[in-house]
């Protein structure tokens, strides 16, 4: 079943509150121009359009898995959180202030082959890498280590248990590696944009981007290096194809650009030309400016607004025709390969547990087989685009829980995975009603797992109980 779309959810409840109200229309992202406009309706509704354009370039159709996989959980996680620390850069800053590590402390530990060891535990998928990856093995026609005007990257463990691979990689710049906006994590935002290629399938190379995950999970080690994961759901992808995942394999992995979002953007501002066409044209129909008239507006005057603003924009986009793709010069920085590597892959599958359940009901909801791996559990299910699937844990904990909406992967670090409980949900119910529950903060921690979980019980269209401890003992 495909991947659904994501939702943040944090300890701070005025920023709860925010994202709430967010739900109900675009993802924003944080709007430069707003910063030089004044305080009146025309400021009001260009933060509005920017969000839609800035959701709109991210998400695109990926977001409803409409071009051939869906997002990351971290990836929407990543969207969302911009959407509101990027009007407070004062936040992001204490985030880099936090989170780059002092050089001299760095130094003492060798990063290169110990990723794992170092940034496991703090990976959205956290375990114990170490004691399971390999260090990559390069074939005869690649090596791990690549150097390109300046920039070294390095590939240093791989992990693959069939339901994903972890590939650790550590990037080195002759230059700082420039200042870089963080997420809700202390994740600094840095992607990986290009192909991985399987010689087991005649599918041939892969576009991370909309199929795996160009996000890269890490951590900025000094000014000049940055470690971090890539992963790639390969249970799902291959699964969904009929090919089955061999125990040993070769992958080709190309790498032409590394891209991070800047912790300050350099978007042109809105024209004071096209600000002052449109409250003209405002002018002309009789329409105020501030978001009180904006509130009395009929909705024939809301209609005609929402063409002159968009006329505003579209002028705005034939100016800079490149604030329309997505990365761009104004939001991003890049360094620039190609690194091009081969290496060999061994699955490892110990600790790994497999139950094919095949159990669907009269209406196509069900569960075709669950996999349970150090790191994660994956719920294979038939796509159905109109639901959802909630997983608990053996105590009622919804699985996965700081980004409800993440669907039928979910990590088991910190949870009570012994037994697991799968609930499948109408998608608008579930995001509109039920999952506010899990979020409204009403209840004792020592009950709220129970009473959401009997409200799953009362309100899901399908539920499954698996039990994996039998196999654990």
């Amino acid at each position: 079943m495909e991947k659904q779309r994501k939702i943040l959810q944090t300890d701070n409840s005025q920023l709860d509150d925010n994202i709430k109200k967010t739900l109900a229309g675009t993802f924003p992202l944080p709007p430069k121009v707003a910063a030089a406009q004044r305080e009146s309706f025309a400021k009001v509704r260009d933060m509005s359009k920017e969000k839609e354009n800035r959701a709109q370039q991210n998400n695109g159709d990926i977001l409803l898995g409409e071009s051939g996989g869906g997002k990351s959980r971290r990836k929407i996680k990543k969207l969302l959180f911009r959407s509101f620390a990027g009007a407070a850069a004062v936040t992001a800053a204490a985030f880099c202030c936090i989170y780059i590590v002092n050089p001299s402390v760095a130094a003492q530990v060798p990063i290169v082959s110990h990723v794992f060891e170092q940034i496991g535990g703090a990976l959205d998928f956290a375990g114990d890498y170490e004691k399971l990856a390999e260090p990559v093995q390069a074939d005869e026609k690649g090596i791990e280590s690549i150097t390109i005007d300046g920039t070294n990257l390095t590939l240093s463990e791989v992990y693959c248990n069939g339901t994903a691979l972890y590939l650790s990689l550590v990037v080195r710049s002759q230059e700082k590696i420039p200042d870089t906006f963080y997420d809700e994590d202390g994740k600094p935002m840095i992607s990986m944009y290009g192909q991985i290629d399987f010689d087991f399938d005649e599918e041939g190379a892969i576009d991370l981007l909309y199929v795996g995950d160009s996000e890269v999970d890490g951590k900025l080690v000094d000014d000049n290096t940055f470690a971090g994961v890539i992963r790639f759901d390969m249970g799902q992808h291959f699964s969904d194809k009929g090919v089955e995942i061999p125990d040993n394999f070769k992958v080709q992995l190309s790498v032409p650009q590394i891209v991070g979002t800047k912790l300050h953007d350099t978007r042109p501002e809105m024209p004071k030309e096209l600000r002052d066409q449109y409250e003209a044209a405002m002018e002309e129909n009789g329409l105020g400016l501030t978001e009180e008239d904006y509130e009395r507006f009929t909705e024939e005057q809301k209609d005609i607004e929402h063409q002159l603003f968009n006329d505003m924009w579209n002028a705005y986009y034939e100016l800079y025709p490149d604030r329309q793709t997505y990365p761009n010069q104004y939001d991003n920085w890049f360094l620039y390969g190609p690194w091009d590597f081969a290496f060999d892959v061994a699955k490892n599958d110990e600790d790994v547990i497999r139950k094919e359940i095949n159990d669907i009901n009269e209406n196509g909801l069900g569960i075709i087989s669950v996999t349970k791996t150090p790191m994660e559990i994956n719920v294979e299910m038939p796509e159905n685009l109109d639901c959802f699937a909630a997983i608990l844990d053996a105590n009622g904990n919804l699985m996965g829980n700081e980004v409800p909406g993440y669907g039928n992967d979910v990590p088991v670090n910190g949870y009570d995975t012994s037994r697991i409980y799968v609930y499948i949900c109408d998608y608008v119910e579930y995001m509109d009603e039920l999952k506010g529950v899990w979020w409204s903060g009403g209840y004792d921690e020592s009950v709220k797992g129970e009473v959401f979980k009997e409200l799953l019980d009362e309100r899901s269209l399908y539920s499954r109980e698996i039990i994996f401890e039998e196999q654990e003992k």
